[in-house]
């Protein structure tokens, strides 16, 4: 990716995003690497030259392709506060992200639903796959009182549809190995006992 290509790929790592975003937000001020640069020294942050910050927006790429120039917490803080915004803008998909682009969270988590991603930038929904109970747990720590309840209340939602789609599983399951069990020519005790809950079986 160059630092003047218009078009985001199909996946994102998080670098990508905020490299993005940053070039998004400066180009909205009009400015140039060079005088974000000079900004970010006159903001006591002197590592942040013109060099360093294109090869923060173009990655510094191998041959392979591969970001090679990842941003740091401390990179996107310091560029939020000089370019007057919150670090939290500078986070979730690019303005100019196609349609399907994706950021990847992990190797296994890659996500474009850009409201899902900012929802769990601010602590406010879980990400699919991840444990919604250790999340909204935390979350609800350091949140006011009223933001609480609507936590709290999102847990709730969240524990019951696990719990739903546990059943649904385990149900499904069950009449799959009767429908087995009749075609097999099983007895009425054999099939009876499949309904049996076994130990790995939702209670």
């Amino acid at each position: 990716m160059s630092s003047g290509s218009g078009k985001a790929p199909s996946t994102l790592s998080v670098s990508d995003a905020v490299a993005m975003r940053v070039r998004e937000a400066r180009a909205r001020r009009g400015w140039t690497t060079k005088q974000t640069a000079e900004a970010c020294a006159a903001a006591g942050v002197k590592t942040l030259t013109a060099a360093t910050l294109a090869n923060i927006e173009t990655g510094r790429r191998g041959p392979d392709g591969a970001r090679r120039r990842e941003i740091s917490v401390d990179e996107l803080a310091a560029l939020a506060a000089v370019l007057d915004l919150s670090p939290m803008h500078l986070l979730g998909l690019p303005d100019n992200a196609e349609p399907g682009t994706k950021i990847r969270i992990t190797p296994g988590l890659a996500f474009d639903d850009g409201a899902l991603l900012l929802d769990w930038f601010r602590g406010q929904r879980p990400l699919p796959g991840t444990d919604a109970r250790q999340f909204y747990s935390a979350a609800l720590q350091r949140m006011p009182a009223e933001d609480g309840q609507k936590a709290i209340a999102d847990l709730t939602r969240s524990v019951l549809e696990e719990r739903a789609a546990q059943l649904a599983a385990s149900v499904n399951s069950t009449m799959a190995r009767v429908q087995e069990a009749i075609r097999a020519g099983a007895t009425e005790e054999e099939i009876a006992a499949l309904f049996q809950p076994g130990p790995a079986d939702p209670k």
